[in-house]
């Protein structure tokens, strides 16, 4: 009978054993198959207008290439703007968007372009403007009707003019929109070639200071007049910890900015190319901060309403559905 015992024993210890050397070896298995190689590069779109100092500031000191290089992580910027910057996701040509137009990453997620917000860039409702030459006999909104109007298209600018049409009972085919980058846009207001645009500074600022063009109305009380920051969603999903750390970088960036206010609005001056006076007058336009909150989240859901109104968006997409897996505000520093 002991023996018997012994071999069982025996048996029962072996049995454990195994199962104890198969536990560790799948463990260290999945371990090793959990494991994400950091990317090699990290790929950035950008614009410095109209008045983007975290970015101008991070692009001069190098803020984000010195701090990836700490991962062995390069960085590369490219200066993109509205359905580019889209285009360059959707491709995977780019991983992050900063100072993406809240209105083509609306449109973009719509059409099935899977990407998400991770943070507020700006909010600037001030610094955009409807434009008028003043030698067209234009005094109000209500005047363009049947005129020639210049914008971006796919943007807050044509959102920010068809509301301004609707104040006034007007609708977006009493007029005729001419598609234009905005510097286009400007410069077609300047020689004539338009009757009026949609312009955000500084090329608001600089048409008006020229005595040809007047704002008949800023986007003020229109819209959200927001850039936000957008990433991959499989990036997101796969690199998480990067994507932490590019909003500390960023916010680092801003805190420095605040804390330099004159260094960095000197700096804006030289890169943009504008007279300090004019940069001064125009950074109190600008609300840098990062957070989403629920009354951010309820204007952009209005604003995909809108959308989905004027057929920018397919009539049968949930709305809320929509902006609820665009936001993911969860990468946010504490």
């Amino acid at each position: 009978m002991n023996r018997t015992k012994n071999k069982f024993t025996k048996i029962l210890v072996t049995f454990f054993a195994a199962t104890l050397l198969l536990l560790t070896l799948t463990g260290c298995q999945t371990a090793k198959t959990q494991t994400v190689e950091k990317p090699k590069v990290i790929n950035i779109a950008y614009s410095l207008k109209p008045l983007n100092l975290p970015s101008i500031v991070a692009l001069e000191q190098k803020v984000f290439e010195t701090e990836f290089a700490k991962d062995g992580i390069e960085v590369k910027w490219y200066a993109l703007e509205g359905p580019a910057t889209t285009e360059a996701l959707a491709a995977k040509s780019i991983d992050f968007a900063v100072s993406l137009n809240y209105v083509s990453a609306i449109i973009a997620k719509a059409n099935g372009n899977d990407i998400k917000v991770i943070s507020s860039y700006t909010k600037f409702p001030k610094a955009i403007g409807l434009l008028a030459a003043t030698d067209k006999g234009i005094n109000s909104v209500a005047d363009l009707k049947g005129k020639k109007v210049a914008l971006q298209k796919g943007t807050m600018l044509q959102e920010m003019l068809i509301k301004a049409l609707e104040e006034v009972n007007l609708k977006a085919s009493d007029v005729e929109i001419v598609g234009l980058a905005s510097a286009d846009a400007a410069n077609a207001l300047m020689q004539k070639q338009v009757d009026a645009a949609v312009l955000p500074d500084p090329l608001m600022t600089k048409a008006i200071a020229s005595e040809k063009t007047k704002l008949l109305r800023n986007a003020d009380g229109l819209i959200l007049g927001q850039a936000v920051i957008a990433a991959r969603s499989d990036f997101v999903q796969k690199y998480p910890d990067i994507v932490k750390k590019f909003l500390t970088i960023h916010n680092q960036t801003l805190e420095w900015c605040n804390a330099n206010k004159d260094a960095a609005l000197t700096l804006a001056s030289k890169v943009n190319d504008m007279d300090i006076k004019a940069v001064n007058a125009l950074y109190p336009k600008f609300d840098f901060s990062l957070a989403i909150d629920q009354v951010n989240k309820q204007k952009l859901k209005e604003s995909a309403d809108f959308l989905k109104t004027n057929n920018f968006i397919k009539s049968d997409t949930d709305t809320q559905s929509l902006i609820n897996n665009l936001i993911d505000i969860s990468y946010l520093p504490k």
